[in-house]
């Protein structure tokens, strides 16, 4: 049963969930950050919605097994990463500037514009703590720290974009979430999810 699930249901929910989130979230993010792709890739949303649907169904896929692949893990990162870099870097606006409003989004958050600082710059994020699993808690902050100075610092260099000291705290913010929901499952009943090795 589990098996048909996987084969013929999960490839479905994972496509339909995918549309759901790009018309939701990625299509204004990618007009707005990406347009100059958007004008000259063609069909940049279908290949937008197969990417997060293939993402969506190589995570579902472990978690209805109940058994993370090691291989599967490492692609899925690898999409997870590909994207973070598109939408970080691939901005060809020219733009250059440095703010030091490190609390600026509480504006934002209060005029209700939730989609950019929940979704873009803290739950994004959260993929990159769990891969600070192992470290302690400080070591984690100050790693999270190191490489969002280093995200922000390149963006300037670039000229796409600001470093800004409110997204460094936000993102941190997303870094930290994750290294403390996957440390929290990890002494819970997460100790049963069996790892499978990739031979």
């Amino acid at each position: 049963m589990k098996k048909y699930f996987i084969i013929l249901v999960l490839p479905i929910v994972s496509i339909f969930a995918s549309v759901i989130m790009y018309f939701s979230w990625f299509q204004g993010w990618l007009y707005f950050y990406l347009k100059h792709v958007m004008a000259t890739v063609s069909h940049m949303g279908y290949i937008t919605v197969g990417i997060i649907a293939i993402l969506l169904y190589l995570v579902a896929v472990q978690l209805v097994n109940w058994k993370i692949n090691k291989a599967l893990l490492v692609f899925c990162y690898i999409i997870y990463f590909s994207i973070l870099f598109c939408l970080l870097f691939g901005k060809a606006s020219g733009t250059q500037g440095f703010s030091s409003d490190t609390f600026g989004f509480i504006d934002t958050f209060l005029s209700g514009n939730l989609r950019v600082i929940i979704i873009g710059n803290v739950l994004a994020f959260v993929p990159i703590g769990f891969l600070l699993q192992k470290r302690g808690f400080f070591t984690a902050l100050l790693a999270a720290g190191m490489l969002i100075f280093a995200v922000e610092g390149a963006q300037y260099i670039m000229h796409v974009g600001f470093f800004d000291t409110g997204d460094v705290f936000l993102n941190v913010c997303g870094i930290m979430l994750g290294y403390i929901i996957i440390r929290v499952f990890s002494k819970g009943k997460f100790k049963q999810l069996k790892v499978k090795p990739t031979s």
